[in-house]
């Protein structure tokens, strides 16, 4: 990528990141392309639409947490449980506090996977709990963080929630 684009292109993610998350899923391509001053073409161009640019804002945001969150959760000189308590406390902050406008929006996209911490999650659910479905519980704990479990204001007791499911689920 040229100098140039580079610089557009993380100018782009960060602009449209602040956007989304101070005014919604309604900010217009027009407003993120003129608060970036890019042509809204080139918008369209390298993310190819709403969706695309919402995804790569928050892939942008969430590589670099989740690279320091997997280290953490395979880091073996720790009990699973423990690192299971963290991953999804990790995930919390992450989800529900940092990037909760973001991924309300792309909760409604089809184009949306899973998140790659769900396999790690569901890792160290069986790791801890052999005889469990681990795949099930962990889309159950990350499931309960989605954008309208949260109401405005209640954050700390969903997250006192989402810890005592995990905690549930992993057992004594």
């Amino acid at each position: 990528m040229r100098v140039d684009a580079a610089r557009n292109h993380n100018v782009i993610l960060e602009v449209a990141g602040d956007l989304f998350c101070r005014q919604g899923p309604t900010v217009s391509m027009d407003a993120i392309a003129s608060a970036a001053c890019v042509g809204k073409g080139t918008l369209f161009r390298r993310f190819g639409d709403r969706d695309g640019l919402i995804q790569a804002v928050v892939r942008e945001r969430t590589e670099a947490w989740w690279r320091d969150a997997q280290a953490r959760a395979t880091d073996e000189s720790v009990p699973a449980r423990e690192r299971a308590l963290r991953l999804v406390d990790e995930m919390f902050e992450l989800i529900v506090l940092r990037l909760r406008p973001l991924m309300a929006t792309m909760e409604k996209s089809a184009c949306v996977g899973p998140p790659p911490w769900l396999d790690q999650l569901a890792a160290l659910i069986a790791e801890v709990r052999p005889d469990v479905d681990a795949d099930f519980l962990a889309k159950v704990i990350i499931g309960s963080m989605r954008s309208e479990m949260v109401q405005p204001g209640a954050e700390d007791t969903l997250r006192v929630n989402v810890a005592a499911l995990t905690s549930s689920v992993l057992g004594d």
